[in-house]
Parts: structure tokens; C-alpha cells; sequence
């Protein structure tokens, strides 16, 4: 018979917390974020506290997080706040291994897409390039921040309306819908583990009557 544990999180160091969190909410999807501060640098980095929240309006939220250990702000929040805008990538199995390059702390005004290889493209609507390695991407105007607290560990919601999107046209139906079985897509789990769907992990369940 299995025992269960118990954890009051206001008795645990908040790396402890952290883990816990992100090992059992999982898997999660990758906010592939590509971002420009107000001098026009260029910066990418990837969110794993990140999901779609709205259709109407389309709106995706993301979460990058003060620093546990020195409580300072990445520059994806800084160029957020100054700009107002995002390209939210996501992240496929042909460019899960740039995504963690970029996870690299890198100076101010680096461009992580010279670092890693990957490439960029014009986007539409908003100044920030999205990655033209990216099987989807979504360009998006910054509609509000929400900051949940001033402390290392404390998530900053940017909360994106999506403007413009974009889809490699070999994940497509005829019906211009995304097939979920073409796509090989990447979602993060707890530590260092990341887990891939793929056609034999998938299964359908349809929705029940009523």
C-alpha cells in the first residue's frame, strides 16, 4: 500500500518547491519567446510555465520568473515591459538542442539566434523575428503584465494576445488544421528531463455524451 508525504511549501527552501511543482505538473509546453529591447537587440530564451488561456481573445501566458538565487529579472521580462511585444515559438524535437542553449545566461544585447544557429525571420505585425526553424509561431502584442511578488521565485505573467500566426504547411490538414501526429512537438517536465510526443505516445479518447 503506498504512503503518502506531505510538504507545508512555507517550510521549504523555494528551489524545493520549485522541483516539486515542475516535476509533477508536467509535461509543459515551451514558450519558445523571441523578444527586442527598446534599442532594437535581439533576444531568445525558453519558458516552460506557459499555456494557452483564451480564443477569444487569443491570449497566451507565460512566466519567466525572478531569479531564485540573486532575485534579478531576465531580459525577456525587461524587453517585454519596454516593448510590448513577443514571438511565442514552439518547440519541436529538430531544435530541442538550441531551445536549451539559449536556457544560458548570456550578457544583455546577445543575440541568442547568432549563438545557437537557428534563424531569423521578419514577422508580420511585430518588430521581434520568430524562428524559422519553428514548426508554429505566434506573434503577439504584450496586453498586460502581472507581477506575483518582488521575491526570487516570484512568476511575472506576461499575458500575450496573439496577432499573427504562422504554420509550416506540411503540419496541416486540408482543412488547414494542425495535425497533432505530424507535429514532434517537446514538452518539459521535472530536472533535466524533457519528454517527445510522437504518434506511439498518443492516444484518442473521445469526449463523452451529454
Amino acid at each position: 500500500m503506498s504512503t503518502i508525504k506531505s510538504f507545508d511549501p512555507e517550510l521549504l527552501e523555494t528551489r524545493d518547491v520549485h522541483r516539486l511543482l515542475s516535476s509533477a505538473i508536467a509535461p509543459r509546453p515551451i514558450a519558445f519567446a523571441s523578444t527586442i529591447d527598446a534599442k532594437g537587440n535581439v533576444n531568445l530564451s525558453p519558458f516552460s510555465f506557459f499555456n494557452v488561456f483564451s480564443s477569444n481573445p487569443p491570449i497566451l501566458i507565460f512566466s519567466p520568473a525572478r531569479r531564485v538565487r540573486d532575485n534579478t529579472t531576465k531580459h525577456t521580462l525587461q524587453n517585454a515591459t519596454e516593448t510590448k511585444e513577443v514571438v511565442i515559438n514552439i518547440v519541436d524535437y529538430s531544435i530541442v538542442e538550441q531551445m536549451s542553449e539559449t536556457s544560458k545566461e548570456y550578457d544583455k544585447g546577445v543575440n541568442e539566434f547568432t549563438e545557437t544557429g537557428l534563424t531569423e525571420v521578419p514577422s508580420i505585425k511585430v518588430k521581434p523575428p520568430r524562428v524559422m526553424e519553428s514548426p508554429v509561431s505566434f506573434e503577439c502584442v504584450v496586453e498586460n503584465i502581472v507581477s506575483l511578488g518582488e521575491h526570487g521565485g516570484a512568476g511575472q505573467l506576461i499575458i500575450a494576445k496573439v496577432v499573427h500566426i504562422h504554420v509550416k504547411s506540411e503540419f496541416l490538414d486540408e482543412n488547414n488544421q494542425i495535425d497533432s501526429e505530424k507535429l514532434d512537438l517537446v514538452a518539459r517536465l521535472g530536472g533535466d528531463w524533457y519528454t517527445r510526443v510522437t504518434k506511439d505516445s498518443m492516444f484518442k479518447l473521445e469526449k463523452p455524451e451529454g
